[in-house]
């Protein structure tokens, strides 16, 4: 008997160190962490005098359900927009999923499973993220977790007609229906697999909560109509054939420690397996209620309109970490504990040092692209031109609660011409704040170079923040050519670049590769009319004449040159044209056997400067996720497009650190 309650309170013991670690990696400056864009289009949507107000134009539109929106009103009508008590009810959702994740693989498999499935969700980031995310993921999560957890003890445990166990399945489903439409069709899919499970005496009950759940639903159906009539995201593109690989990784931190970690766990479950007989019903259960979501989402975006994101499938992602470890077998309190420390050590290291969590999603690129600019301003005072790109709206939160670090004056200054921009999106130049450029939100690489050119300080400050005109960098170069400093942030980036050479100057190339026609290079095609009559550099330059579709081209291997998705290229070509027209394309592009897979352009026309004999023309592209085929090449090239004849010279390829954090944490 003593030996039973050492046991379980050991199991106790080890169930509150990760409650307490699930709380330190969620809790932890949480008053300090900015708030996302989506939490600020929410909270923006919070500011209405009544409540008829805030569903006509606070969540009418917005394409999630009412729940989460009004919820966050009454948070913000208490407490104003405060990071630290906007945030917290969903940090202490994100503690309370992990308890619930434990008690449904307790109560599936075994007391051994719990604890395992509970520490994974402790320590992952993907449920990390979400607990500091005021939005209606981990409240999805947990409400999702809470639903199932009464839901399987009325199903499979209890022998009641009516119970607290279908009270608190009603009222999982109730708040699962109001928080996302993704959380509503995983309380659908839970709903109808329990009538493949539930005893016959108690189907007409098990039926009629269904029922209820509907009718507490009516008064959302309204709303609910007219968000399928959008159909999807606009914004959202189609996913691809490697989403699902790409979401595991997700999940997993693309780790190779974690994914030896779960490698080993399931090479132990192979030795210590779990022999109960009965759970394989609860293993078909899991992989039901993590997959399904997944498939309707993914067919849902490919046939009708792009719905499914990594979040959205955060409901059920806790299934296939109970999935994979429900093969266990129950071990004593002291090697649970000892596999809760090991696994709690090498997943809370891949999110602190692997995934620097702490550090990227501690800083906002809202206020960043300020604070770094106003520093940028100071150490080199009147002789930086600035140019910024942004949200309207947020921008205007940072810049009215003086949550930056210009001063007053300049704050005003900066937030009253934002304020003109008729759309959410700006992007505006200035040398002195009392001269302010604002570009169109279409602007061309003729309206930068335009402003460029009338610039004579010697740096270049460029900060973005969700938006992003990557025909800035195409031109920048040709007016500040030297990059001295670059930080990184999610979908964030500073930039400082220089006009002269510093002393101490030295560009961090991964790869370079350079044609002056001056010698054969075995990357690039022969030229078929390389002159001594006219050269950039050196001696010879390439003649494209009017019967040449397509200049020398750089063909390699994508691999031999590209190593991380992140990673971007510059490609680079002097040119001249004794018209001084030229619409011809330098052109980036990845292809397999001869089959385009993507590729970039810019038109030559654009760079030229009439004070100039020779013109130079930038392509810079960033490569993003490229998965099959693997025997991909990378070609660059100049497409004669219209037969114009011009002479080129200098083409260069470059190989650049990227920004890992841009699209993704």
């Amino acid at each position: 008997m003593k030996n039973i309650t050492k046991f379980k309170l050991s199991n106790k013991v080890t169930l509150l160190f990760i409650l307490l670690l699930a709380s330190i990696l969620r809790f932890y400056k949480l008053d300090l962490i900015p708030f996302t864009h989506d939490e600020f289009s929410a909270l923006f949507r919070t500011q209405f005098d009544s409540f008829s107000d805030l569903i006509k134009f606070g969540v009418v539109g917005d394409g999630h359900p009412a729940g989460i929106q009004i919820f966050l009103y009454y948070i913000v009508k208490l407490f104003g927009i405060n990071s630290f008590f906007v945030k917290l009810p969903f940090t202490i959702f994100g503690i309370l999923s992990v308890l619930f994740t434990y008690l449904i693989a307790k109560s599936w498999f075994n007391e051994t499973v719990g604890l395992i499935s509970a520490v994974f969700i402790t320590t992952l980031q993907f449920p990390v993220i979400y607990s500091q995310i005021a939005r209606p993921y981990i409240s999805g999560l947990f409400f999702s977790l809470v639903m199932v957890y009464y839901w399987s003890n009325y199903v499979f445990k209890s022998n009641k007609k009516i119970d607290r166990n279908i009270i608190g399945f009603l009222i999982g489903a109730i708040l699962c229906s109001y928080n996302h439409y993704f959380s509503l069709l995983f309380a659908i899919i839970v709903g109808i697999t329990g009538l493949f499970f539930v005893k016959k005496r108690r189907i007409l009950y098990y039926i009629s909560s269904g029922v209820l759940i509907f009718i507490f639903f009516i008064p959302h159906l309204k709303i609910t109509f007219f968000t399928l009539s959008i159909g999807g995201l606009s914004w959202l593109g189609k996913p691809n054939a490697f989403f699902f690989t790409d979401y595991i990784k997700y999940i997993f931190h693309s780790s190779v420690f974690i994914g030896i970690l779960i490698f080993l766990l399931l090479i132990i479950s192979y030795f210590f397996r779990n022999k109960i007989k009965g759970i394989n019903k609860y293993r078909i259960i899991a992989l039901l209620f993590f997959i399904l979501p997944f498939l309707i989402g993914f067919i849902y975006s490919i046939f009708v309109k792009p719905v499914i994101q990594f979040s959205v499938l955060i409901f059920s992602f806790p299934f296939l970490i109970i999935l994979l470890t429900s093969y266990l077998k129950e071990f004593n309190s002291k090697i649970n504990l000892l596999i809760v420390v090991i696994i709690s050590t090498i997943i809370s290291l891949s999110l602190i040092i692997e995934k620097k969590h702490y550090y990227v999603f501690y800083q906002s690129g809202f206020s960043e692209i300020f604070n770094d600019n106003n520093r940028i301003i100071h150490k080199y005072p009147s002789n930086v031109t600035s140019i910024l790109s942004s949200n309207k709206k947020i921008s205007n939160y940072y810049l009215k609660n003086d949550l930056t670090a210009y001063s007053d004056k300049d704050n005003s200054a900066l937030s009253s011409e934002i304020e003109k921009f008729e759309n959410n999106l700006f992007t505006i130049g200035w040398n002195t704040l009392d001269s302010i450029n604002r570009f169109k939100e279409n602007a061309s690489i003729k309206n930068y170079k335009t402003f460029l050119a009338s610039q004579n300080s010697d740096y270049l400050y460029y900060g973005w923040a969700h938006n992003f005109d990557r025909k800035i960098l195409h031109i920048i170069p040709n007016y500040y050519p030297y990059l001295i400093q670059k930080k990184n942030f999610f979908h964030s980036e500073t930039y400082l670049f220089s006009k002269k050479k510093p002393e101490e100057y030295e560009e961090t190339i991964l790869y370079s590769n350079y044609n002056g026609f001056e010698e054969k290079n075995r990357l690039w095609s022969d030229s078929k009319h390389v002159v001594d009559s006219i050269a950039f550099n050196g001696n010879y330059s390439s003649f494209i004449s009017k019967d040449i579709e397509f200049s020398t081209t750089f063909s390699a291997k994508f691999n031999s040159i590209l190593k991380n998705d992140y990673e971007n290229i510059l490609a680079s070509v002097k040119f001249y044209s004794p018209v001084n027209k030229c619409s011809a394309f330098l052109v980036f592009s990845i292809e397999n056997r001869n089959k385009k897979i993507k590729w970039h352009y810019v038109d030559l026309n654009d760079f030229i400067d009439k004070n100039q004999k020779w013109q130079t023309a930038n392509l810079r592209v960033q490569i993003d996720k490229i998965h099959f085929p693997f025997n991909k090449n990378i070609k660059v090239f100049i497409w004669n497009l219209n037969k114009e004849e011009f002479f080129i010279d200098d083409f260069s390829i470059k190989v650049f650190e990227g920004n890992k954090n841009r699209f993704m944490y």
